[in-house]
């Protein structure tokens, strides 16, 4: 999973005169109530970890969000047409 964090960034600072972004989203779906502890505890210090790889050097460390969508949500966010 490091691998393709950095290849991302570096892909993202191919296009964007060499500067890497400044905020980092990352979305996680599918988790279900059972995986939620291991996403917390080892996906997340993983993205970290190779954030932080990339911006060893910088002045200001990049804000990172992610979002865990849990799996089989019963909630539509859509209404019929009666």
């Amino acid at each position: 999973m490091k691998g393709s964090i950095c290849e991302a960034i570096n892909a993202f600072a191919k296009h964007h005169a060499g500067e890497f972004p400044t905020n980092f989203v990352i979305y996680r779906d599918g988790v279900g109530d059972a995986m939620r502890d291991q996403v917390l505890q080892a996906e997340i210090p993983q993205f970290e970890a190779a954030i932080n790889k990339l911006y060893n050097k910088a002045a200001v460390a990049p804000e990172i969000t992610v979002v865990v969508v849990n799996k089989r949500i019963s909630q539509r966010f859509f209404l019929l047409d009666a």
